[in-house]
C-alpha cells in the first residue's frame, strides 16, 4: 500500500544523505510542496503527514531543515502558495549563495 511506498522514499531520503548526495533531498521535497501547493497535486493526508513528520526531518543541514519546516508550515496553514517560480528561485539562490534563505548565504559562490 501507500504507507510501505512512503517508507521507501523515506529510506531513499536518508540513503541519498548517506552517500553524500542530501543535497537532493531539499530540491525533492521543494518539488512535492510545490505540487502540494500551486497544483492541489500529491495532497493526500497520508503523504502530507509523511512528508511533514518524516521526510522534511532526513535533512541533516539544520539550517535547510528548518527553513524547509518553516515553508511547510506557512503552507499547510494557508499563509503561502509555494510557486513553481519560488521553487526555482529557491533551489538557484542555494547554489549561488550556499543557502536556500533569501535572507542568508554564503559570499563564497556556493558548491551546488
Amino acid at each position: 500500500g501507500s504507507y510501505h511506498n512512503y517508507l521507501r522514499i523515506s529510506r531513499i531520503l536518508k540513503c541519498l544523505s548517506e552517500m553524500g548526495l542530501e543535497r537532493l533531498n531539499a530540491g525533492f521535497l521543494l518539488h512535492v510542496l510545490n505540487e502540494q501547493s500551486e497544483h492541489d497535486l500529491l495532497n493526500v493526508p497520508n503523504l502530507t503527514g509523511s512528508m511533514d513528520r518524516w521526510w522534511a526531518n532526513c535533512i541533516r543541514n539544520d539550517e535547510e531543515r528548518q527553513w524547509i519546516g518553516a515553508l511547510i508550515d506557512r503552507v499547510r496553514d494557508g499563509d503561502l502558495v509555494f510557486t513553481r517560480k519560488m521553487y526555482e528561485d529557491a533551489l538557484e539562490r542555494r547554489k549561488q549563495t550556499g543557502s536556500l534563505d533569501e535572507s542568508k548565504g554564503k559570499s563564497d559562490g556556493g558548491t551546488d
